[in-house]
């Protein structure tokens, strides 16, 4: 691991070992941000003559005095010393040595005081992918140098150089499209800076695509697989298999948009599930259908019986709760029974999604109905979504011809 560079080298007494005919001077050094050198100060008055016992004295009163001036940052100019939200932190970080932060301004400084803006505008996921992204972003400008310089000085060919790191073998090999969604999020950086005025231009600018082209769809699910994951799941794990069901009926999204979900969001008078914004991927409030299907199994599952709406459909121990479960559980459980089944690994908890909308398309149900059913905001993610489908235009999205 590479050693962490000092911003502060604390007064010390060069004393020349002892002989009093050399100059004795008290030495300290420290960081200004912007600056590629630390600043090196050397104190001699008082000090490079006259009795050992005198240049001691005030020596130490020279080192108690420039220490405490270097400790409270008094060595900064304006506002180059700043107390602020260490958005960047890990989680295990933060929970050990909390998240403030009072320090030199660095490009992490910075980075926190866009996401401290951002995690009011957005929901949890899209904030933490903005946290993912730009610590990276954070931990590559630090490896070449550049977390201690102002901001305005990055420039494009820095931002090309990260994502040339980005897509090569040699760094993150990293896929185009994901490559794209860095890019993105840097950018949206540099325009908050520019909106404050902290720079004079974006240097996002005419960034070439690279990173190699992969298909990150997800892989629908086959008969065979859907026969085989119904007998094993819905018996040993009806939780996980109800979850698979609202994947597969309602397009609900399996991250914060399914997990997360309360008693409270189903309607069974109206057969509809209302996702707030707080939980929804658009950031707005969403009324999702529930076909006859699904709303009879959650009735079967005493879901409609509950009379806390509070509790969480998704709870510990099988059950409704008043904790949800974790990010990866439900994933990881799919995965064994993937595993278990001898099913490709290219088949996802997400599949179920997927796998619902083709069944639609394959029932007849049309292109621009599909789009609503799977709330894409534009018809061109679902044309893609879909390109390899054709289907009978007469259904409607909520008819499916059998249970899973």
């Amino acid at each position: 691991m590479a050693k962490k560079k000092a911003i502060i080298i604390f007064p010390h007494l060069n004393d020349c070992g002892g002989d009093l005919k050399k100059d004795w001077y008290v030495e300290f050094k420290y960081q200004i941000p912007g600056e590629p050198e630390m600043r090196k100060e050397r104190i001699y008055k008082g000090i490079y003559s006259g009795p050992e016992a005198d240049r001691r004295k005030e020596a130490a009163r020279v080192i108690k005095e420039k220490t405490k001036w270097l400790k409270t940052g008094a060595y900064l100019e304006g506002n180059l010393r700043k107390v602020y939200a260490d958005e960047l932190l890990y989680r295990n970080e933060a929970k050990m040595f909390g998240m403030a932060h009072d320090q030199v301004v660095t490009t992490r400084t910075n980075l926190s005081e866009f996401l401290v803006q951002m995690k009011e505008k957005v929901n949890t996921k899209s904030y933490e992918n903005y946290v993912s992204k730009l610590r990276t972003f954070n931990a590559w400008l630090k490896l070449n140098k550049l977390d201690r310089v102002q901001i305005k000085n990055i420039t494009r060919q820095h931002i090309i150089d990260f994502t040339v790191y980005l897509s090569s073998t040699t760094g993150l090999g990293l896929s185009r499209l994901t490559i794209k969604k860095y890019v993105q999020i840097v950018n949206m950086y540099f325009n908050f800076e520019l909106d404050r005025g902290v720079i004079p231009f974006n240097p996002v600018m005419r960034i070439p695509t690279i990173g190699k082209i992969v298909d990150c769809a997800s892989v629908p699910l086959q008969m065979s697989d859907r026969i085989k994951l119904k007998a094993a799941v819905s018996t040993a794990d009806p939780q996980l298999w109800l979850a698979s069901q609202i994947q597969y009926y309602c397009a609900i999204r399996p991250g914060i948009e399914l997990r997360l979900m309360k008693i409270s969001y189903i309607d069974f008078d109206n057969s509809q599930f209302r996702i707030p914004n707080v939980d929804a991927k658009n950031n707005t409030t969403e009324i999702v259908k529930i076909p006859d299907l699904l709303l009879n199994e959650m009735k079967r599952q005493g879901l409609n019986l509950v009379h806390d709406k509070s509790l969480y459909i998704f709870g510990k121990f099988g059950r409704p709760g008043l904790v949800p479960l974790g990010k990866n559980t439900l994933t990881n459980r799919f995965n064994r029974f993937r595993e278990q089944l001898g099913i490709s690994e290219d088949k996802k908890f997400y599949s179920w999604k997927h796998t619902g909308a083709i069944q639609l398309l394959q029932n007849g149900a049309k292109p621009h109905d599909i789009q609503g059913h799977l709330r894409h905001k534009s018809f061109t993610t679902t044309e893609i979504y879909l390109k390899k489908m054709v289907g009978n235009p007469e259904s409607t999205v909520t008819r499916f011809s059998s249970e899973i």
